[in-house]
């Protein structure tokens, strides 16, 4: 099996199963063609690609020439699967899958639901606008697409429900997280949140639902953003919280940081996923989810975490409750959270997660095992 991946830019959420997917003797080769190498926003963060290194058998292109673009399409389509990230959102994207079109070849989607996000409301452009665009502007190109690999529960239902002549695979995104040894002394449960401290990640509630619990609260902040003002202002005269907001952090020190706290707490009134969550499982944190995260799928097992009703912070503040209440069990249990994250979302496992799907084995998300 041949895999070629078309991406706007090389992301650090798909890299770390895209570079396990030869270690499974089904695959033979593994091409990622991309627009971009890195957006500077994530290198500034200290995102990099130093770990991918190109063989015969695994190649990275950035933004090819047409001429080369055209050969991968054509050469050897019936071993080769033509896997597509933002088609819409990416006119470099939707220009090669339109290219694509020319040749007789297998081709699939990797894909959010689409984005909800406008007007401060996690639901501002709704679904059926969505609905409408697909039904007048993309549903001409359906046929051509094979299969889907949606992220998350409510993606496999939107992508199902707009044309059911496709094969709709529930996926996730996958990160590769440095371990470090568990640094949790205070008596007091350690919060946090890490990401933009921005209106569609709703970080001001967890300061909100704190504040409900009349109980000394650790939170920290590691990220900055246009919300970080109204966070200062509510906290000014709250002395049983005791907030941080250490800014945005190199990548590298994310684990490090991590390895501090308890319990992460992902409050988003939008997002695709929240890769977040992957990290802070592999860390061992417990983990408070809100239900419009795709990333809430990795809380089945109610050892890993919760999940909560966006916006509701009477219900954050009793699942923060909880934590206080089971501190002990929530850091007994931390190795049981590191063992699952590697042995149900690690890369090797979607890895192979992916291949069984492209061959067409009917397989249970490792996730939900």
């Amino acid at each position: 099996m041949r895999i070629v991946f078309w991406q706007n830019c090389i992301t650090p959420h798909q890299m770390p199963y895209i570079t396990q997917l030869l270690y499974d003797k089904r695959v033979d080769e593994v091409i990622v063609i991309s627009d971009k190498e890195l957006i500077s926003s994530r290198r500034k963060m200290g995102w990099n690609n130093n770990s991918v290194q190109n063989s015969d058998s695994f190649k990275v292109y950035i933004h090819p020439k047409n001429t080369l673009i055209e050969y991968i399409l054509s050469e050897k389509s019936e071993e080769t699967w033509h896997l597509f990230s933002g088609i819409n959102a990416f006119p470099y994207i939707s220009l090669v899958f339109k290219m694509s079109l020319k040749y007789n070849v297998k081709r699939g989607l990797i894909t959010e639901r689409p984005y909800t996000f406008a007007f401060g409301c996690s639901n501002g452009k709704p679904l059926w606008l969505h609905r409408l665009r697909f039904f007048f502007q993309d549903q001409k190109y359906a046929k051509y697409i094979d299969k889907v690999f949606a992220m998350g529960d409510d993606a496999v239902k939107y992508f199902k429900s707009v044309y059911n002549g496709w094969s709709v695979t529930p996926f996730i995104y996958c990160t590769d997280f440095q371990y470090v040894v568990n640094k949790r002394t205070k008596a007091n449960v350690n919060f946090c949140f890490v990401g933009s401290l921005s209106c569609r990640k709703s970080p001001k509630c967890i300061v909100k639902a704190a504040d409900m619990l009349h109980e000394n609260v650790n939170i920290t902040y590691i990220g900055g953003g246009e919300e970080e003002g109204k966070i200062r202002k509510f906290i000014a005269n709250r002395q049983n919280l005791k907030v941080q907001i250490l800014g945005f952090q190199n990548m590298n020190k994310i684990p490090v940081l991590l390895a501090e706290q308890d319990v992460l707490i992902l409050p988003s009134s939008y997002d695709g996923w929240g890769a977040v969550v992957n990290e802070a499982l592999q860390a061992g944190l417990y983990v408070i989810c809100s239900d419009k995260c795709g990333a809430k799928d990795l809380l089945c097992n109610s050892l890993c975490g919760s999940v909560f009703e966006s916006g509701n912070i009477v219900d954050l503040s009793k699942k923060m409750k909880y934590c206080i209440d089971n501190i002990n069990e929530i850091r007994n249990t931390c190795q049981h959270r590191i063992t699952w994250a590697k042995e149900r979302i690690s890369g090797s496992v979607i890895a192979s997660y992916m291949v069984d799907c492209l061959e067409g084995i009917v397989v249970k998300e490792p996730w939900k095992i």
